[in-house]
């Protein structure tokens, strides 16, 4: 019985979230149709190119580790965990 209204009500709240169609699936040639999209859909500030700048080499060292340093940095974190767990009695 408490079944029907709440089936009943996602019905009615999914209703409005089915897709609108845009003018912009109507023009053949692709790169029109992109600046089509692109004038519908306005930029978010993720998505807002960044101005380059210029890196300093005292920047450099505020970069982020490459994949190869961080392999490493994990090599050494499981030697160390290697060598406390054999120093675990296993058998006592």
């Amino acid at each position: 019985m408490k079944f029907f209204p709440l089936l009943v009500l996602l019905i009615s709240v999914g209703h409005g979230a089915v897709a609108q169609t845009s003018e912009c699936s109507t023009v053949p040639k692709a790169s029109d149709r992109l600046a089509c999209y692109d004038r519908v859909t306005p930029l978010t500030a993720a998505q807002s190119p960044k101005p380059k700048s210029t890196r300093s080499p005292a920047a450099a060292s505020t970069l982020p580790p490459t994949q190869g340093q961080v392999v490493d940095m994990l090599a050494v974190e499981n030697s160390k965990l290697d060598a406390r767990l054999k120093t675990i009695c296993r058998g006592c």
